[in-house]
C-alpha cells in the first residue's frame, strides 16, 4: 500500500469510527443521531468525489440486488405513509448503509491492509468509548446502569454497540501483529465486563448465542484454533474478566449487588414483568429502606418492571398494525405515527407520564409493520443470507473460510437476537459497524452470482450519477433535518414562556424534510398551542388540523383541537372531537375532563359526572366533582 494510500485511508477510518461513531450535540433534540446521519452523509459523498466511486461494482448477487430494491422500496413507500418527511428521512438512512457497504467493499478489495487499518482504528474508539463510560460512572451518586452513556444513547445501545465491536476485536487477535494483537485481549476484557456491568439482558442473550455458535463451530471445524497459546490466552482473559466482575460487585452495597446479581439472570427476561418479580423486589426493598434514600426509581419499583410489560404492549400493537397491512405497511419510518391506532392491547401508560410512542424495540417486528411482507422477505435476503451463507461453507466447505469469518457470522446473529428486544438499526454507529462487518465478510467469503441480473448491467457513469445524486440528496435531508431540530431546542426553551418565540422558531424549524419531533409531536401542534394561549383561535384550529394530517392518532392534539372547536362555539363538534380522541386512548384523563366540562356547561350534569368519575383519582377530580356539586346548589 502507498504511503499517500495509507494516509488517506487513516483518514477516512477516523472519519468514519472517531468521529461519526462519537460526535454528539446539545443544539439538537436528538444529540447523537442527526450528528451522525450528517457527517456520514458528508464522509459517503466526499469519498465518492475522492475517486472510490471508480472501485466500486454491484456485484450479480442476491444480496445486492435485495438490497438496492429494499431501499427502492423504503423510498416507494412514502406514497402510502402517513408522514412522507419520516420515511424518506429513514429511506436515507438505509442508502447511508448501503453506500457504506459499497465503500467498504471497494475499500477492502483495493487495499488488503483495509480490514487491519479499520481493526486497529476501531481498537482505539473502544478504549476511548470505555474511558468515557468509566468518566460517567464516576459522577454517578448511586450505580444506575441506564446512565453510564458512552458513545450511544442509553446502556442497551452501547451494548449492542460492543456486540458488533467484539467480531472485529476477535479478528484483530487473529489478523493483527505485534502489541496489537494484545491490546485486542485487553479491549475484549473491557468490552464483555460492559456488557455485563451494563445490565441490558437482550445483550446477554445476543451475547451468548453469538459465543455458543462461535466455540461450537470452531469445536468442529477449526479445532487448531484451541492451541497452547490461545487457550493460554483466553482462561487468563477469564480469569481478569471474572475479577474485575467480583471487585465490581464488591464495591456495591449489598442490596445493590443483589440486584445486579438477580438481572444477571437472564431466563428471568421473559417473566421479569410478572408480579412475582414485583413482589420479590418489594421485599428487597422493605429489607433495609435507609440504603435506599438515594436510590434510582426504576432499581427497586415496579415501574421497572413494567418496561417489559411495555414491549409487550408494543410488540402486541405491531401484530395489530401488520394485520391491518401485511403487504405494504404503514411506511418507512411511520410506526410511531400509526401504532396508536391499534387499540388492543390498551396501553394506561401512553398519556399518564406524558409518554409518545417512538420505537417498538423489536426491529423485526418494525421492519414487517412498516414494510409489509413484501419488504421483510427482500429484508431476509439482506439481513440474513450472508451470514447464514457464511456458517454453512464453514459447515460444508469446499475451501474452508478463515476463522474470523466465523466470528463475523456468529456475532452478527447474536446482534440479531439483540435487536428483537431494542432498536439499534435506527441509530448510525451500529449500521457504520454492521455493514463495515458485512462488508469484511463477504469479501472473504463471496456469494454466487444470480443467473439473472439488472443493476450490474447498468453503465458504470449511470451508476456513478445515480449514486452522486443521492449522496447529495442525503447531505440536503441531513442539513434540513438539522436546521429542524436546531430550532425545536429553541422552541422547547420558550415553551410557556415566550409564545410569539416559539411561534417564530415553529416556523423557522418547519420544512418540507422535517415535521415530526423526535418525541413524535408536530411542530405546528406546538405553534397551535402558542396561538391558543395568545387568544388567536382561528391561527390555532388551522394549526391543529395541519397537526391532525401529520398525527391523526395523537391524542394530545386532537384533545387541543376540540378546545378550539368550543372556544369558537362548537360544542357538539368538540364532544365528537373528544370522544375519538378517547376511542384512541381511554386512559387519556386531560381529554375526558374537557368532555366532563363541555357537558357541564352545556346543561348535561349527569354526563359530565359520569366523565369525571371514569377519570384517575386525583386532586383535579375531587376538585371538579367539588366545584360541579358547588355549582348545582
Amino acid at each position: 500500500m502507498h504511503r499517500s494510500a495509507k494516509i488517506g485511508l487513516t483518514i477516512f477510518c477516523i472519519c468514519l469510527l472517531f468521529l461519526t461513531c462519537t460526535i454528539r450535540s446539545g443544539i439538537l433534540v436528538d444529540r447523537s443521531f442527526i450528528p451522525r446521519f450528517a457527517l456520514l452523509s458528508f464522509l459517503m459523498l466526499i469519498a465518492w468525489i475522492a475517486g472510490v466511486r471508480r472501485m466500486i461494482r454491484i456485484r450479480n448477487n442476491l444480496f445486492e440486488t435485495a438490497f438496492v430494491l429494499f431501499y427502492a422500496w423504503s423510498m416507494l413507500s412514502a406514497f402510502w405513509s402517513i408522514e412522507p418527511s419520516e420515511t424518506i428521512l429513514l429511506s436515507q438512512l438505509v442508502f447511508l448503509s448501503l453506500a457504506l457497504f459499497f465503500v467498504i467493499s471497494a475499500l477492502v478489495g483495493k487495499y488488503p491492509g483495509f480490514e487491519n487499518l479499520f481493526i486497529k482504528t476501531h481498537l482505539l474508539v473502544l478504549l476511548f468509548s470505555f474511558g468515557l463510560a468509566f468518566y460517567k460512572m464516576s459522577f454517578l451518586a448511586y450505580y444506575d446502569p441506564y446512565k453510564i452513556i458512552s458513545v450511544s444513547a442509553n446502556n442497551n445501545l452501547y451494548s449492542g454497540f460492543l456486540i458488533l465491536s467484539l467480531p472485529l476485536v476477535f479478528s484483530g487477535y487473529i489478523l493483527l501483529k505485534r502489541g496489537w494483537k494484545y491490546i485486542s485481549v485487553a479491549v475484549g476484557i473491557l468490552a464483555l465486563f460492559f456488557i455485563i456491568i451494563i445490565q441490558s439482558r437482550a445483550a446477554y442473550l445476543g451475547t451468548i448465542t453469538a459465543f455458543v455458535i462461535s466455540f461450537v463451530l470452531m469445536k468442529i471445524c477449526y479445532p487448531e484454533a484451541f492451541s497452547k497459546r490461545n487457550i493460554i490466552t483466553g482462561f487468563l482473559s477469564v480469569i481478569l474478566l471474572a475479577t474485575g466482575i467480583v471487585v465490581f460487585t464488591q464495591m456495591l452495597d449489598n442490596t445493590r449487588r443483589q440486584y445486579f446479581l438477580q438481572k444477571i439472570m437472564i431466563w428471568n427476561y421473559f417473566r421479569s414483568y410478572d408480579e412475582l418479580q414485583a413482589r420479590n423486589i418489594r421485599k428487597l426493598q422493605q429489607a433495609n429502606l435507609e440504603d435506599h434514600t438515594k436510590m434510582a426509581a426504576f432499581d427497586y419499583s415496579e415501574d421497572y418492571y413494567s418496561n417489559a410489560n411495555l414491549r409487550m404492549i408494543f410488540w402486541q400493537k405491531s401484530l395489530g398494525l401488520i394485520a391491518a397491512r401485511p403487504l405494504s405497511g404503514v411506511g418507512a419510518g411511520n410506526w410511531r405515527l400509526a401504532i396508536p391506532s391499534i387499540k388492543d392491547p390498551p396501553n394506561p401508560e401512553h398519556t399518564i407520564g406524558n409518554f409518545t410512542y417512538s420505537e417498538p424495540h423489536n426491529e423485526w417486528l418494525r421492519i414487517i409493520s412498516e414494510f409489509g411482507i413484501t419488504g421483510f422477505i427482500l429484508a431476509l435476503f439482506v439481513f440474513f443470507l450472508p451470514p447464514g451463507f457464511v456458517l454453512y461453507q464453514i459447515l460444508f466447505p469446499r475451501t474452508k473460510p478463515p476463522l474470523e469469518t466465523l466470528f463475523y457470522a456468529a456475532f452478527i446473529t447474536g446482534f440479531y437476537i439483540f435487536a428483537a428486544f431494542d432498536f439499534p438499526l435506527r441509530r448510525v454507529e451500529h449500521n457504520i459497524l454492521l455493514w463495515s462487518v458485512f462488508a469484511f465478510m463477504l469479501n472473504k467469503v463471496p456469494l454466487p452470482p444470480m443467473r439473472f441480473g439488472f443493476f450490474h448491467k447498468l453503465p458504470a457513469r449511470w451508476l456513478s450519477v445515480i449514486f452522486l445524486c443521492l449522496c447529495m440528496f442525503t447531505v440536503l435531508v441531513a442539513a434540513a433535518r438539522f436546521r429542524g431540530e436546531y430550532y425545536t431546542v429553541l422552541m422547547f426553551r420558550n415553551e410557556r414562556k415566550n409564545d410569539a418565540l416559539v411561534i417564530t422558531y415553529c416556523r423557522m424549524a418547519e420544512n418540507p424534510f422535517y415535521h415530526i419531533t423526535p418525541n413524535t409531536l408536530p411542530i405546528c401542534w406546538f405553534e397551535g398551542v402558542a396561538h391558543y394561549r395568545l387568544g388567536e383561535n382561528r391561527i390555532a384550529e388551522k394549526c391543529f388540523l395541519r397537526a391532525l394530517k401529520m398525527t391523526p392518532y395523537e391524542v394530545r392534539v386532537s384533545n387541543d383541537y376540540s378546545a378550539v372547536l368550543f372556544n369558537q362555539g362548537k360544542p357538539q363538534e368538540a364532544i365528537k372531537t373528544l370522544k375519538e380522541t378517547l376511542s384512541i386512548d381511554p386512559f387519556f384523563d386531560d381529554a375526558r375532563f374537557n368532555l366532563g366540562a363541555i357537558y357541564f356547561l352545556t346543561g348535561q350534569p349527569d354526563s359530565a359526572r359520569e366523565q369525571i368519575n371514569r377519570c384517575r383519582e386525583s386532586q383535579k377530580k375531587r376538585d371538579f366533582l367539588g366545584e360541579m356539586k358547588q355549582e348545582s346548589k
